[in-house]
């Protein structure tokens, strides 16, 4: 992808990345062209050509970006687990973190688009990454619930749920009852662990 690693080298692809991210936040990355990057970012195609010879390196590297920030994000949320907290609270504040930024929300949906649709190697980059939060959010329940045998499920179901949510707040629902729905997803882990342990 990149030819050098220089402060402006470095500078410029931030710059391609960010009008680029724009772009297809506004119109899907199907409909963004190289042509439309070059000229918002004020550069000739050939220079953008330079930094990204294809369009699915660029989008390659959004993505990456994009998934970074959000692993940052559940990153804080493991490390400043305080153990005062209740497990539905800590819940809350992940999901309103992951949340927070309405247009990431756009953004993410394009790049999943992106991926199922036409690039298989987008593809495989979203399940490694998906993997990764999923393992974060074993760590971070761990921390929470304690010896649990439901984290993994747990976690596999705080996924799907944030996807679900990301579509719906992208939508315009502004009312999604996230505090029920965490306290539901901490009483039924409890439950069913509370209930094997009984057996």
């Amino acid at each position: 992808m990149a030819r050098s690693k220089s402060p402006s080298t470095d500078k410029n692809r931030q710059r391609i990345i960010n009008a680029a991210t724009r772009l297809i936040m506004h119109k899907g990355a199907r409909q963004t062209s190289l042509s439309d990057i070059a000229r918002e970012v004020g550069i000739s195609k050939g220079t953008l050509y330079y930094y990204y010879p294809s369009k699915s390196e660029l989008i390659f590297d959004i993505t990456d970006r994009h998934m970074h920030q959000v692993t940052q994000d559940i990153l804080s949320w493991i490390t400043n687990i305080k153990e005062d907290i209740p497990p539905q609270k800590i819940l809350q504040i992940v999901y309103s973190a992951l949340l927070k930024v309405e247009k990431r929300g756009v953004l993410h949906l394009y790049l999943i688009q992106e991926a199922v649709s036409f690039n298989p190697s987008l593809q495989e980059r979203f399940a490694d990454i998906y993997s990764e939060w999923k393992k974060m959010l074993e760590e971070g329940l761990s921390k929470i619930l304690g010896p649990n045998d439901n984290i993994k499920i747990l976690a596999e179901l705080i996924l799907a749920s944030l996807d679900g949510i990301i579509i719906q707040s992208t939508l315009g629902f502004k009312s999604l009852p996230i505090k029920e729905m965490t306290e539901y997803l901490i009483s039924q882990s409890n439950y069913q662990d509370k209930k094997e342990g009984e057996e």
